[in-house]
């Protein structure tokens, strides 16, 4: 009778055992078949497409809407910066077709001097960059055809125009390049130079046109001054103070003995300033102490520039003016 008791357990143990399994099973077949927990969704990590345009303030405090990477720029000014800046333009103005500018234009085409509307348009530009000196008409006119970028013709620094172009067109690394081949060209030049120009020698500039003369400031002639070293007249520093903004004005040659320095620059435009000087030297400029010495210069005209190139060639031409 022990015996059967013993077998009856047995079997009940075995029966709780069976059913338990099956429980365990059912509940796994539910879990095969029950819906997959929700995932998060996928984290988009492409980068947002750049926009097409951006809103560009120019050095006149303009706001214009232009491309964020112009292909077709046509410049009515400032051409060799654009060139510094590794940039050529599809048109521009006719004395960038001139040397040193002249081997950087292949493929440039020259809209006319005042530039041209029509030629302009012809060039289908995305962008136009130009000087503030344009007229609200010209500007007007200007922007039927694209975007226009002013920056100011009259600088305290002719860096700053490097500079707004290299923010407008993202090239700060081709700026900064530049930079430092010209710090490296200044200060070759003025090694060479060190054995002709005594520490604290003035300087004077003076623009010759037709029956004008211009006196111009350090900042307008900048490699004579912040480059070279020559220093302002005490006269024409008075003037400074007095207006910091002050570039150019046109003079009477009486004029011209006030700012007499110990070195004098006239820049001759061409015919009709170089007879201007020829005239000037035969009557204001003898009485001078500079023209006694020989130290009165008649530049180039491409001294009365400031673009990038131009002002590389300036301290070339400087060696070869100041050692003769």
């Amino acid at each position: 009778m022990k015996r059967m008791d013993h077998l009856i357990v047995k079997l009940g143990v075995i029966l709780s055992l069976m059913v338990w399994i099956a429980g365990c099973t059912g509940t796994g077949q539910n879990q095969s078949v029950s819906a997959p927990a929700k995932t998060k969704p996928a984290v988009d990590i492409t980068e947002p497409a750049e926009p097409a345009t951006k809103v560009f303030t120019d050095p006149t405090g303009r706001e214009v809407e232009v491309p964020t990477h112009p292909q077709r720029i046509v410049s009515l000014e400032f051409t060799g910066y654009l060139s510094a800046l590794g940039i050529k333009p599809v048109g521009t103005a006719p004395r960038f077709f001139n040397p040193p500018f002249l081997e950087l234009m292949d493929g440039v085409e020259d809209i006319g001097y005042p530039p041209s509307l029509e030629k302009s348009l012809e060039l289908e530009p995305d962008l136009i960059i130009a000087a503030n000196y344009l007229t609200a008409e010209q500007l007007e006119a200007f922007e039927k055809i694209a975007p226009v970028v002013l920056l100011k013709w009259s600088e305290t620094n002719n860096m700053n125009r490097l500079t707004a172009l290299a923010d407008l067109l993202d090239r700060h690394e081709e700026e900064r390049a530049w930079l430092e081949s010209y710090q490296q060209l200044v200060q070759q030049t003025k090694d060479r130079l060190s054995d002709h120009i005594k520490p604290g020698e003035t300087a004077s500039v003076f623009y010759a046109w037709g029956t004008s003369i211009n006196l111009l400031a350090p900042q307008v002639i900048s490699t004579l001054f912040d480059d070279i070293g020559f220093q302002p007249t005490e006269k024409m520093k008075e003037r400074l103070s007095q207006d910091k903004d002050f570039a150019s004005e046109t003079i009477s040659r009486e004029v011209v003995a006030d700012y007499a320095a110990d070195r004098i620059f006239i820049i001759a435009e061409q015919t009709f300033g170089t007879e201007l000087v020829e005239e000037m030297q035969r009557s204001v400029l003898k009485t001078l102490p500079a023209f006694k010495e020989g130290k009165v210069y008649v530049l180039d005209p491409n001294w009365y520039s400031f673009e990038p190139v131009l002002l590389e060639w300036q301290l070339q031409n400087a060696i070869e003016v100041l050692t003769e």
